[in-house]
């Protein structure tokens, strides 16, 4: 199996909210610039062109400290109390349960 170089989390939903779910990542945004960020290195949202109403957030992470992989990185994000507060806002705005994946990135195109 090829190594593993980072860790992505989406979460794939449906809302008439999309501009207050944007405002909620531009927050989170805010407050990791300025906290420790457990590996996180940003987020984006697409928007499916056939299924209007339907989103995916990709949350990306990176290991940060030697021997802790991006994927315990997201861990440790994932228990944060203002983690939890974010998920539980943008739930809110949500039309039904968002649905949760887990990916190891085994290759990335170099910029």
């Amino acid at each position: 199996m090829p190594r593993r170089l980072g860790f992505s989390q989406t979460i794939s939903f449906r809302t008439e909210h999309i501009d207050d779910i944007v405002k909620l990542l531009e927050e989170w945004d805010e407050m990791q610039a300025s906290q420790d960020i457990m590996g996180y290195i940003g987020t984006h949202v697409l928007c499916d062109r056939e299924d209007p109403g339907h989103y995916i957030i990709v949350a990306e992470f990176a290991e940060v400290d030697p021997g802790v992989s991006a994927y315990d990185e997201a861990q440790r994000n994932n228990e944060r109390p203002q983690t939890q507060e974010w998920a539980r806002r943008m739930t809110a705005l949500l039309d039904g349960e968002p649905t949760w994946g887990h990916y190891d990135e085994i290759y990335r195109t170099d910029p």
